[in-house]
C-alpha cells in the first residue's frame, strides 16, 4: 500500500467505525466535504460502493464491510510495526538513569544491564549507586535518576512504587556451620551491612525478639567485600543469597545453618508519577521484570 492509499484506508476504518462522516471528519480533524470525497476515490479505485448513505449516517455494504474486517487488521498490524520501529530507534539511542544500592546492583540490575545492551548497544545507562533513601528521593525528585530500585519503605508524595522481587539474605562462612542455639552468634566474629539498611535493622529486630544481642565485628555495604572477608576467614557475613549463588555452587562459601528463619526482603520499583519515558517503561517490563 501506499502511503496515499493507507490514508485513505484510514478514513474509510473511522468512517466505518463511526457510521457517520461527520463524526469521522471530527476525530480525524479533516472537513466532512473532505471525508466524503476521499471514500468516494477509494470506492472509485476498487469498484465497489463501500456504504450505504442513509438519512441518519452510513452503514457498510456487504463488499465494505468484508473490506473493513482485512484492512482493519492489516492497519492494527501495521501501526503495531510503526510503534516497534519507533520504539527501537528509542531504545537505540536514548539513555536510562537509575538509582541503585551498591549491593542490589551488582547481582540484581547489572544481569538486566548486560541483556539490554546486547539488544541495543548504544542505548546510555547511567547507574548511580546510592544507600541512603532520602538522598535517593532528592535524585528522584531533582530528576537526576528516572527510577530507583530500593528494598525501603517509601511513602512520598508523587512517588509510585511498584514490588519487583522478594530477596532472601542469609550467613555464609569459609567452612560449613551449624548453629543449634541463636545466642552462638554472639560468639562469632559477623560482617553485617550498614546500621541504617533494612537488611541490617530487620536481621537485629528479629535477633532480638530471641534474646540475642550481635555484635558487628565490621561494616560494610559493598557485597562483594563482606565475601572477600569471608573468604580471609574474618567472620561470617550477612549477605543476599543470590549475590553469593556461584560461590556456594562452589563451596568456596557455605550457607550457615541456623535454627531459625532469617527475614526476606522486598524490592521496590520506585518513580515519579506520571514520569517514566517510553524508553523507561520499555526497560522495565521487558527487562527489569523479568
Amino acid at each position: 500500500m501506499s502511503n496515499v492509499n493507507l490514508n485513505l484506508y484510514r478514513i474509510f476504518c473511522k468512517v466505518a467505525q463511526s457510521k457517520s462522516y461527520s463524526e469521522a471528519a471530527e476525530k480525524l480533524g479533516l472537513s466532512v466535504p473532505n471525508v466524503s470525497k476521499q471514500i468516494s476515490s477509494l470506492e472509485e479505485q476498487l469498484n465497489l460502493k463501500l456504504f450505504n448513505r442513509e438519512s441518519k449516517g452510513v452503514t457498510l455494504t456487504t463488499d465494505g464491510q468484508e473490506l473493513y474486517e482485512i484492512v482493519n487488521k492489516s492497519l492494527s498490524s501495521f501501526d503495531f510495526a510503526e510503534k516497534m520501529a519507533k520504539d527501537k530507534n528509542d531504545m537505540e539511542c536514548g539513555c536510562i538513569k537509575i538509582g541503585c544500592p551498591s549491593h542490589f546492583t551488582s547481582y540484581f540490575l547489572m544481569e538486566k544491564v548486560e541483556k539490554v545492551k546486547k539488544d541495543f548497544p548504544k542505548l546510555n545507562i547511567e547507574i548511580i549507586c546510592e544507600v541512603d533513601t532520602n538522598k535517593m528521593l532528592e535524585l528522584l525528585h531533582n530528576h537526576k535518576i528516572d527510577f530507583a530500585i530500593t528494598d525501603a519503605q517509601i511513602n512520598s508524595a508523587n512517588v509510585e512504587v511498584q514490588e519487583l522481587l522478594t530477596i532472601n539474605n542469609i550467613f555464609v562462612s569459609k567452612a560449613p556451620l551449624t548453629i543449634s542455639d541463636i545466642k552462638e552468634l554472639e560468639d562469632l566474629n559477623c560482617i553485617l551491612n550498614l546500621e541504617n539498611t533494612k537488611a541490617t535493622q530487620q536481621l537485629r529486630e528479629i535477633l532480638e525478639k530471641n534474646n540475642v544481642s550481635l555484635h558487628a565485628d565490621m561494616m560494610c555495604d559493598a557485597t562483594e567485600i563482606r565475601v572477600e572477608a569471608v573468604k580471609r576467614n574474618m567472620g561470617i557475613a550477612y549477605v543476599i543469597k543470590e549475590a553469593v549463588k556461584n560461590e556456594l555452587a562452589k563451596k568456596e562459601l557455605y550457607e550457615v545453618e541456623l535454627p531459625i528463619d532469617l527475614p526476606s526482603i522486598k524490592l521496590n520499583l520506585i518513580y515519579l508519577s506520571g514520569e517514566l519515558s517510553k524508553i523507561d517503561k520499555k526497560f522495565i517490563k521487558e527487562y527489569l521484570k523479568k
